[in-house]
């Protein structure tokens, strides 16, 4: 019953991220209520410091003002969260198939791996979008860290 179950939310977590990966940047646009939250807030000068490379472009406050720099680390989060959900799912799902705990990760770590490969194919068909390298990276970490999770929590609750 519990495979079923989980089965059930695997495919349900499946079809969120495509849901959300079909729609464009501008139905995802955050940035109308970031400039409400943060205002006329000082900011700017607190994170002026934080400057790195992401896909080929500077993310900095001063390359892309303050409002698209905080939302750059919340859709990055977002995708963190979301595959950390698919990891742990994926690794819930492969332990009830396969016994060896071994396989049951490095099946789920494939397939994180495959559908984060699969979602940026996909979000090369639809407006508005960029598929990046960098992202399935990030999207497949996110997917190890819910793996390496489940795993160190199903060990602590044995002891």
């Amino acid at each position: 019953m519990k495979r079923k179950l989980f089965i059930v939310f695997l495919a349900f977590w499946v079809l969120f991220i495509f849901f959300f990966s079909s729609q464009s940047y501008s139905e995802q646009n955050l940035t109308p209520y970031l400039t409400i939250l943060l205002g006329d807030s000082n900011w700017d000068k607190t994170f002026s410091s934080i400057q790195f490379t992401y896909a080929g472009v500077e993310i900095s406050v001063s390359n892309l003002g303050m409002v698209h720099f905080v939302e750059f680390f919340i859709r990055k989060a977002a995708h963190l969260f979301v595959f950390f959900v698919l990891g742990s799912l994926s690794w819930l799902v492969s332990t009830r198939v396969w016994k060896s705990k071994k396989i049951a990760a490095i099946v789920a770590a494939f397939f994180v791996f495959l559908y984060a490969s699969l979602d940026e194919i996909h979000q090369h068909y639809t407006n508005g979008r960029s598929p990046l390298v960098e992202d399935v990276l990030l999207d497949t970490c996110g997917g190890i860290l819910g793996i390496v999770t489940c795993i160190i929590v199903f060990r602590m609750k044995k002891k």
